[in-house]
């Protein structure tokens, strides 16, 4: 991971912080959250291009982040998340 530790990053998406990052070219943001039925949730958009909608939204439990399914999604150019760690660019805004 550019400008971030991996493993930082990890721990804190566990405690449900949201993030900025790029990754080829795109800016995205990352949130954790509890949703309206009381799931916690996580939810990306892209920033840049802006995007209509969210990219990803991977529904947990109420006790749970679903970090694992995060992780494992191929949402990266047919690539998870830990395939592409070292290209994408950890970015505060």
């Amino acid at each position: 991971m550019i400008d971030g530790d991996i493993n930082e990053f990890l721990e804190k998406l566990r405690y449900g912080d949201e993030f900025t990052f790029l990754y080829r070219g795109k800016k995205y943001f990352l949130d954790v959250a509890e949703n309206e039925n009381g799931k916690l949730t996580i939810y990306l958009w892209t920033l840049v291009p802006p995007a209509d909608d969210y990219t990803v939204i991977l529904v947990g439990d109420e006790h749970n982040y679903p970090l694992e399914e995060f992780l494992a999604a191929k949402i990266w150019d047919g690539k998870t998340f830990m395939e592409v760690e070292s290209e994408i660019q950890w970015v505060d805004d």
